[in-house]
């Protein structure tokens, strides 16, 4: 009778193995499996905030009208181009302003705010034309302050 009792409980056993194996290396469960491996697999974010704000000269009709100070963040796909960027921040500096004085100067990015997709979409081609495509995964914009010049 005992041998019988240990032979149910090992080919209970077995079974339950078998089956767990199948529904999580070839069932329903592998998708999932695969998406929690490639989830504890994914490198840490990195953030590369730009030194200083950016000041950016609005000008209508041959006059400055505002100065809008933006804070601008690149987060890094992983941590293997980070000194690549670091390297390359003036680079960026300039090349952010250059972009950002064209864009603000059409009244439909004005409308739509400094913080709008089209504007991170312009910024990111910049960061795909300097980094390499896919070097930054996304950006971070945040404007600081908007303000008048004094009237002389």
């Amino acid at each position: 009778m005992r041998n019988i009792v240990l032979i149910g409980v090992a080919l209970i056993l077995l079974l339950g193995g078998g089956g767990a194996a199948w529904w999580f290396l070839m069932g329903p469960g592998a998708e999932r499996t695969n998406e929690l491996i490639a989830e504890i697999n994914k490198p840490e974010p990195v953030y590369i905030p730009m030194d200083t704000p950016l000041v950016i000269s609005l000008i209508q009709e041959a006059e400055v009208t505002h100065h809008v100070s933006m804070d601008i963040t690149l987060l890094l796909a992983d941590n293997y181009d980070a000194g690549m960027t670091q390297q390359n921040k003036a680079r960026l500096r300039h090349a952010f302003l250059t972009e950002l004085h064209s864009l603000f100067a059409l009244r439909v990015v004005r409308n739509a705010g400094f913080e709008s997709d089209l504007v991170k979409q312009r910024l990111m081609g910049v960061c795909d034309r300097l980094l390499g495509k896919g070097v930054v995964s996304e950006i971070i914009l945040r404007e600081l302050e908007r303000r008048q010049p004094r009237k002389v």
